[in-house]
């Protein structure tokens, strides 16, 4: 998996979201896991740059495990929009 490639491509879905007039809640929940996937992607970059990481399973496991926690919440714009970021990648 190119980490750099996916955090680029997700930089780029942000946009909307991030130039929002009047953010709304969906808005917020978007860049907050927007946000947490780049940080995931530089993580996962820079460990594959170090041998560390031979494939993309790890990466892909953590964010299942993060998207089942999220469906936990109750219904609300904000998790939509969580939901929606994280899904954009899978």
């Amino acid at each position: 998996m190119d980490f750099n490639k996916l955090n680029a491509a997700l930089y780029q879905q942000s946009a909307t979201y991030r130039f929002a007039k009047k953010p709304n809640d969906f808005d917020k929940g978007y860049m907050k896991i927007s946000k947490w996937l780049a940080d995931l992607c530089y993580y996962y970059e820079h460990k594959r740059e170090q041998q560390e990481l031979a494939n993309g399973d790890e990466f892909m496991s953590l964010i299942n495990d993060y998207k089942a926690k999220i469906s936990e919440l109750g219904e609300s714009d904000y998790k939509d929009g969580l939901l929606k970021a994280i899904s954009e990648i899978q």
